[in-house]
């Protein structure tokens, strides 16, 4: 009677480490997957996010070649993933950033005013939102609309961070001279409420940018903390 109930507790024991060892593979995978995705979203090198997606993938694919691991959610993941990277920067080497050329795109719409002679605007902005992968948005399921998300904030860090630094395309914004930090918030917040807001409310399509909407103001908000209002939302 005694070795059965000795055996009986063993096996229990036995079961509660497999259960903690379990959820601490759980937890280790969740770390790891914080960890990369946040390296690969506030990165806004080109090249350097191109090797991170592709050590990922290696990864992935390392997992194994059964039906269920193919299947698995990291692995639909990165091939979202892979689909938005050829949408943005091209099938190989990163090329001209089609995700931030859009954006530029709105603002140019933002600045022509409300006429719209022959419905041009109307047909850019809807080659726009074939080129940022947001037609259908909301059919797409959950992780597909985060993933779809943090890419665009990623397209507007960027953004941010070229406008910051008074080059390329929005010399001409900043003018001569030194700005005050909040002044450089200023101007980049007048360029992202005409992207994501001017725009889209011109043209009565919100819903089709509502995504777009959202990723600028979660870039907004982390690169411009309690600035908020100076966005014209």
């Amino acid at each position: 009677m005694q070795d059965r109930e000795k055996k009986e507790e063993q096996r229990e024991k036995n079961i509660g480490l497999e259960g903690r060892s379990g959820l601490e593979t759980d937890r280790q995978d969740h770390r790891e997957e914080s960890v990369w995705r946040e390296a690969f979203y506030q990165e806004l090198d080109a090249v350097k996010r191109q090797q991170i997606l592709k050590e990922r993938a290696e990864e992935v694919r390392g997992f194994g070649e059964s039906a269920d691991v193919i299947e698995n959610n990291f692995a639909a993941e990165i091939r979202f993933m892979e689909k938005l990277w050829i949408a943005r920067y091209g099938k190989r080497k990163p090329k001209k950033d089609a995700f931030v050329g859009s954006l530029m795109e709105l603002k140019y719409i933002a600045e022509g005013g409300f006429v719209d002679l022959g419905r041009q605007k109307k047909k850019l902005a809807i080659e726009i939102i074939t080129k940022l992968c947001l037609f259908d948005a909301e059919k797409k399921n959950a992780q597909e609309q985060e993933l779809l998300l943090q890419e665009l904030k990623n397209a507007f860090l960027k953004l941010i961070d070229v406008s910051r630094k008074g080059r390329g395309f929005t010399s001409i914004v900043f003018g001569m001279g030194q700005l005050s930090e909040e002044s450089v918030a200023k101007k980049i917040a007048d360029q992202i409420s005409m992207i994501a807001f001017a725009a889209p409310h011109m043209l009565y399509m919100d819903k089709e940018f509502e995504l777009l909407q959202k990723a600028a103001l979660a870039a907004f908000r982390q690169e411009y903390p309690q600035r908020e209002h100076f966005l014209k939302k």
